[in-house]
């Protein structure tokens, strides 16, 4: 437990979080600090892109066959997270249908953020990872989703009630949960790390690769607001009702170490596992699921995964998953 303490400490002084927590600052103390629109969709496409093209490049040494043992397993971990929130929000948090398939939609798929701060972390300790692990980021974010949209319509069916919302379709989810804007990026970074030749690629790495963290540490400024601006739509629920979105992590986590591990991860690898198994999506699961399930309140299953397990994970979850992790290595 020291050790992980130690960890932890160390993390929390990383400029990442520390321009997180300063967002969480200016939102409590009524700084009239604002990130504009247009600046927030720029960097978030610059960051998203970078990882995509980082993958890409590395995945041009790794054959398919290599990395098939990961990718199956991050599905069915995709898959097993999101049964385990669906019943722990139902059956103990005590939510509608609605509205634990829409948070379980959630918590089965995965942060792109959480990815790269689990990424900055191994790097700043010199730990090593699989170079592939950012497909692995692009194949979890899209199954829970669909799924999830799949039994909250058979149940709409069994119950005798019909969607009304035309962009409700199970086509159209399909298409926000593997195409929306977060996968898109990624996947054409990947596409582009993978197919350009090795000078086009060092023209765009001052924005696309020196920039990177300075950028991301301005996006977790922006997150570390949203977050805390998320909080206060669920103010008046409950605070017990939420223990999931600290529970879910662990949980998460902990079978994310024990699988990378059980298919012979390093240990860098097996802790970025559990990074994404442990997060919760905030940027492609709220685009799908604000169509397909109305219903649910949006600010129960945003406010958990960006105002809750957010911030959990960059400040506490990360230092726990290495923590389990080197236990099990």
């Amino acid at each position: 437990m020291g050790q992980m303490l130690e960890i932890a400490y160390a993390n929390l002084l990383s400029p990442m979080i520390l321009f997180f927590l300063i967002g969480i600052v200016a939102v409590l103390v009524n700084s009239d600090l604002k990130v504009p629109t247009a600046f927030y969709t720029g960097y978030t496409m610059i960051i998203l892109f970078t990882i995509g093209i980082k993958g890409g490049v590395q995945l041009r040494n790794v054959a398919f066959f290599e990395m098939l043992p990961t990718m199956i397993t991050a599905v069915l971990l995709s898959l097993i997270m999101l049964f385990i929130a669906f019943i722990v929000v139902w059956k103990l948090c005590k939510f509608s249908v609605e509205e634990s398939w829409a948070i379980a939609a959630h918590y089965g798929s995965v942060s792109a953020v959480t990815f790269i701060a689990g990424l900055a972390f191994l790097d700043k300790i010199g730990v090593v990872y699989e170079s592939y692990m950012s497909a692995i980021l692009v194949i979890m974010e899209g199954p829970a989703i669909v799924l999830a949209i799949i039994f909250y319509k058979m149940y709409v069916q069994k119950q005798g009630e019909e969607a009304k919302n035309p962009e409700s379709g199970l086509s159209h989810v399909v298409k926000e949960a593997f195409f929306g804007k977060s996968i898109f990026l990624l996947l054409g970074g990947i596409f582009i790390g993978l197919v350009a030749h090795t000078e086009g690629l060092a023209l765009i790495k001052p924005l696309f690769g020196d920039l990177f963290y300075g950028i991301l540490c301005i996006f977790l400024l922006h997150m570390g607001m949203i977050a805390t601006q998320s909080i206060k739509q669920i103010e008046k629920i409950q605070p017990l009702s939420f223990i999931f979105a600290f529970l879910l992590p662990v949980i998460g986590g902990t079978i994310g170490v024990i699988a990378g591990n059980l298919i012979g991860l390093s240990l860098g690898g097996a802790f970025i596992l559990a990074v994404l198994t442990g997060s919760a999506s905030y940027i492609a699961a709220p685009a799908a699921i604000a169509q397909a399930i109305p219903k649910a309140n949006s600010g129960i299953y945003l406010g958990s995964a960006l105002g809750l397990t957010l911030p959990f994970n960059l400040i506490i979850g990360i230092p726990y998953y290495y923590w389990i992790a080197t236990i099990f290595n």
